[in-house]
């Protein structure tokens, strides 16, 4: 409720639309290789860093030439995930040499941002796309030999089955037709018969090459992908392929595709999906054509990668009961919020509502209860209590007193006055406090809130948790005995 009072970007389902684009970095490891020495980052809009998506692009692919073709990045921006993207070159399969590239450009950004290894999402266009999901299940076959732990992984149009494309694209060659697409079909046999050898005598090649071999009755190199999401992205309008490419669905991508996400479904993955545009597939330029990166909703599929990154608060562990009457509304922020930046505290709050909170004709004006679950052990005393709450509701005031455009001459910093008091049962330690503030959020005026400060017992010395009550009616008020029943119900354990 807090935080979405700040929000500066429009919410559509759920999901931010960029206002405006981020625009990409360029990282340089090797300034005289002009295709594989450097890689692209697009990084959130704000400091927080929720998600990472690594996008490949196709046979010939930079690190940055699609962006006209997507915004995908741009959606991604917006929502607390960092984008990288790295070239791929002339590839049509995941080789040693880009699996060194990949791996080397991955640590580096786990080291430099800090991030889990099973925040990542890995996608790609066409090859591109086989490139990430041979990634993604080389990640999950042999995790200690690799950086990140993809949780996510998609590919637009991509040919997944290395022996399949082999094969449709020789069946193009020998048949009675003409157009500039029989020269691709020559450079993916041309191309795959000098890497891969005879498709006949070298099966084993393919099919360790492949991230899927459909010819296989026994699973495949996709089977390493059962706990991971995955989505294959195609737009299905045979009746094109036929007047346009002289092909039926036997010589399209999305043949193995959709056999690929069959098999994964039948293997338990319920997070294996074929995704059916909406849309149809055109290039930037106009010209249409189903292989094409905008046949994926953005929106969409950013959502989709937040609902399996681990984004707060669905997927934030909270091994505590915290209960409230049920009218009460429920948020989740990460700390430090954004309003007040300066307090350094790794962590979230979890907050409770009281219905009359933003009425100012209501006995329950200002009445909530924040938890404070706080990733390490801190020491708090009357006078890091008062630095800390000084800064978050001085920083709260402020950005309510600039987004509403109210006068800022009547803003004045809070002011906080802290007791220590007698450790009620279940605290460690027990604080009262008074808050004097400009109260940018219900009346607009000077006003004063009052706190009871509960350092919680939980037992993990690791952890520090705060539960704290605020009101602005002072202690005798009816409503400090619904806060307090909300205090006395907490429990450290969830069961």
């Amino acid at each position: 409720m807090i935080k979405k009072l700040f929000l500066s970007f429009a919410i559509a389902s759920g999901i931010f639309i960029p206002v405006r684009s981020q625009q990409p970095e360029k990282v340089w490891t090797d300034s005289t290789d002009s295709v594989y020495g450097y890689y692209d980052v697009i990084r959130p809009t704000t400091a927080r860093i929720q998600g990472v998506l690594v996008l490949l692009d196709g046979y010939g692919g930079n690190a940055d030439g699609f962006f006209s073709e997507t915004k995908i990045h741009s959606v991604a921006a917006v929502n607390e995930i960092l984008t990288v993207c790295i070239p791929t070159g002339k590839r049509l399969f995941l080789d040693t040499g880009l699996i060194g590239l990949m791996n080397r450009i991955l640590s580096d950004i786990v080291r430099t941002y800090h991030v889990k290894k099973n925040q990542f999402a890995l996608g790609g266009m066409s090859s591109g796309g086989t490139i990430a999901l041979r990634y993604a299940e080389l990640c999950r076959e042999s995790p200690g030999d690799y950086p990140i732990l993809p949780s996510a992984v998609f590919d637009i149009d991509a040919p997944l089955d290395l022996l399949g494309i082999y094969q449709s694209s020789e069946r193009d060659l020998q048949k009675n037709t003409q157009g500039w697409w029989l020269s691709e079909s020559r450079m993916i046999v041309k191309s795959l018969g000098k890497d891969l050898g005879d498709p006949e005598k070298d099966t084993h090649k393919f099919r360790t090459a492949s991230p899927f071999y459909a010819r296989s009755k026994e699973p495949g190199n996709e089977k390493f992908l059962k706990e991971v999401a995955y989505r294959s992205y195609h737009d299905v309008d045979i009746s094109w392929y036929i007047q346009n490419r002289r092909r039926s669905i036997n010589e399209t991508n999305m043949l193995n595709a959709s056999e690929m996400v069959n098999r994964l479904v039948l293997m338990g993955n319920a997070q294996a999906e074929f995704v059916s545009s909406k849309i149809e597939g055109r290039r930037s330029n106009g010209q249409r054509n189903p292989h094409s990166w905008n046949i994926v909703d953005e929106i969409d599929l950013v959502q989709w990668l937040k609902d399996r990154l681990h984004f707060y608060p669905d997927h934030l562990e909270r091994p505590y009961a915290f209960s409230a009457p049920a009218d009460w509304t429920k948020e989740v922020i990460f700390f430090p919020p954004d309003f007040a930046p300066s307090i350094k505290l790794d962590g979230f709050e979890d907050l409770r509502f009281a219905p009359g909170f933003s009425d100012s004709t209501s006995y329950q004006k200002w009445a909530y209860t924040l938890l404070w679950w706080i990733n390490d052990s801190v020491a708090f005393n009357e006078n890091s209590l008062k630095d800390t709450l000084e800064a978050y509701y001085s920083g709260l005031t402020w950005r309510r007193t600039i987004a509403d455009k109210q006068d800022t001459s009547l803003f004045k910093p809070a002011s906080v006055l802290i007791q220590r008091t007698a450790t009620l049962k279940g605290d460690l330690e027990t604080f009262y406090a008074t808050a004097f503030i400009y109260d940018a959020q219900v009346t607009r005026q000077a006003g004063e809130l009052y706190f009871k400060i509960h350092l919680k017992d939980c037992g993990d010395r690791s952890k520090t948790i705060l539960l704290i009550e605020v009101a602005e009616n002072s202690f005798s008020a009816p409503v400090w005995k619904e806060l307090g029943k909300i205090n006395e119900d907490f429990r450290c354990s969830a069961k």
